[in-house]
């Protein structure tokens, strides 16, 4: 693995702006987890390499040592990039939730169609039980409006 192609794999996943924060959430999870599997391996073989007996050619060992070194270093400072952007994604999603929340009590609830105000008088005809021939066939004959009011009471008992 040479220098150029460990700086890409520590670098942040590319997300479009349209994938929602589920998605971005997941990615950052993955690749968290990816992170802290190369810095225990970076630890392992450091103690594998210690335990290892020395020679009397061990110059590139300490070029191995600070290159281990750097890579736990950016591994590190990428996780806290990461730990950021997740704390940075919860506080906008429990910002999101309070505004949320707050428009629903601010709602207003809208009023049964049934309900009216006081000064509303009933039509004549608003019950569908008489029809208007039938209503001025009952005039005709001389019904007052008490009279058509227990008429239409009487069909009301019958249905």
């Amino acid at each position: 693995m040479d220098e150029n192609s460990n700086a890409t794999e520590t670098s942040a996943p590319t997300i479009a702006p349209e994938e929602n924060l589920e998605d971005k959430v997941s990615a950052l999870e993955a690749e968290k987890v990816k992170l802290l599997e190369e810095k225990e391996n970076y630890r392992k073989a450091y103690l594998k390499s210690s335990k290892a007996p020395k020679s009397e050619d061990d110059e590139p060992e300490d070029d191995d040592k600070l290159k281990r070194i750097v890579d736990e270093r950016l591994a590190e400072s990428r996780l806290a990039e990461i730990a950021r952007e997740l704390n940075d994604i919860s506080q906008k999603a429990l910002k999101e939730n309070k505004e949320l929340k707050l428009a629903l009590q601010n709602k207003t609830k809208t009023p049964p169609a049934a309900m009216g105000t006081h000064s509303e008088s009933p039509t004549a005809v608003a019950d569908g039980l008489v029809t208007s021939e039938q209503l001025a066939y009952f005039k005709s004959r001389g019904w007052s409006d008490k009279d058509i009011e227990r008429y239409k009471k009487n069909l009301q008992k019958k249905v």
